[in-house]
């Protein structure tokens, strides 16, 4: 038994999926079936079950798991304290993060500014639901976790982050707008409600958890009496092209100042905010409480702060 499985077993158990936890570590499928079965082979007991809905712990599987996930975290607080190679924390950076147009504009500075000239880097950004940030930040399998949350769930999401071991530090607030295309029958408006949108297709994420204007993002959800037109996407190129070419809406934070120095290399869409909703959309970076940053996640950090600041200071 070594690290790396017990790595592999938190992941498949996070993700209730051996693909999805192959894909999330950049290894193959093999590789995480092998090193389950030489576990549970060693340790005498069955880790999960293989059901049509996932990859489902056992009751024995359970109790293991939560053991080794302590073990994880034990493990790098000591390598952190003793064994850490400066080569190694200089050129190594993994970050967990929500759709997060800032984040990739943080992660191509980091990468600009302390890896373009390196001859060792190991680079991750990883796009995931909340609940998937907050278990693979609590786990150990990421660093740094980027997260949305709305203001009127301010104090039951920090609970939520308190519970699982997390400390975290606002990053930004910001009011709550419509993506559209430039030339969009709402572009002109200095700002809207949330009935003006209803002609309109509303473009969403299938796998979003931020606001409660993102309804329906999931394709079995869908209900035609509360949202008459919704196209349902996972990419992120996809939803640019498919804003640019409609007269649909998405509903986010306000990155507009982002497109002024060409980083994001496409047209800007127009951000109109929406007057009649009472809460903003906020911005943290977490991590498991008591854990020092590395000197990659604190440069990161402190270039996406830089980004946030940019704006305030327009």
């Amino acid at each position: 038994m070594n690290i790396q499985a017990l790595r592999y077993i938190i992941a498949v158990e996070h993700s209730r999926s051996i693909n999805k936890a192959a894909q999330h570590l950049y290894v193959s499928q093999s590789s995480i079936s092998r090193a389950i079965k030489e576990v549970e082979d060693q340790i005498g007991i069955t880790l999960f079950h293989r059901t049509n809905k996932g990859v489902i712990p056992t009751y024995d599987g359970e109790k293991f798991i939560d053991q080794a996930r302590h073990l994880l975290q034990e493990m790098e607080h000591l390598e952190g304290q003793y064994f850490r190679s400066p080569r190694t924390a200089r050129n190594t950076l993994l970050v967990a993060t929500q759709r997060c147009t800032p984040v990739i504009h943080a992660f191509i500075a980091y990468y600009r500014q302390f890896c373009a000239q390196q001859d060792l880097m190991n680079l991750a950004i990883q796009e995931d639901t909340t609940d998937g940030i907050i278990q693979q930040i609590a786990g150990g399998i990421y660093g740094v976790g980027i997260l949305h949350y709305t203001s009127d769930q301010e104090d039951s999401f920090f609970s939520r982050c308190e519970a699982m071991g997390l400390e975290y530090h606002v990053l930004d607030r910001s009011p709550v707008c419509a993506q559209v295309r430039p030339g969009h029958p709402l572009s002109h408006f200095p700002s809207i409600t949330v009935d003006m949108l209803a002609p309109y297709p509303h473009v969403t994420y299938s796998d979003e958890d931020i606001t409660c204007i993102n309804y329906c993002s999931d394709i079995s959800q869908y209900n035609p009496g509360i949202l008459k037109k919704r196209i349902l996407l996972q990419d992120r190129g996809t939803l640019l092209q498919i804003i640019n070419s409609t007269d649909s809406y998405y509903v986010g934070c306000d990155f507009s100042w982002l497109y002024s120095d060409g980083v994001m290399g496409i047209s800007p869409p127009c951000y109109v905010p929406l007057r009649d909703v009472d809460f903003t959309l906020n911005t943290l970076w977490a991590q498991r409480a008591g854990r020092e940053l590395t000197e990659p996640e604190q440069r990161f950090i402190q270039l996406l702060a830089g980004i946030f600041s940019a704006r305030d200071r327009q």
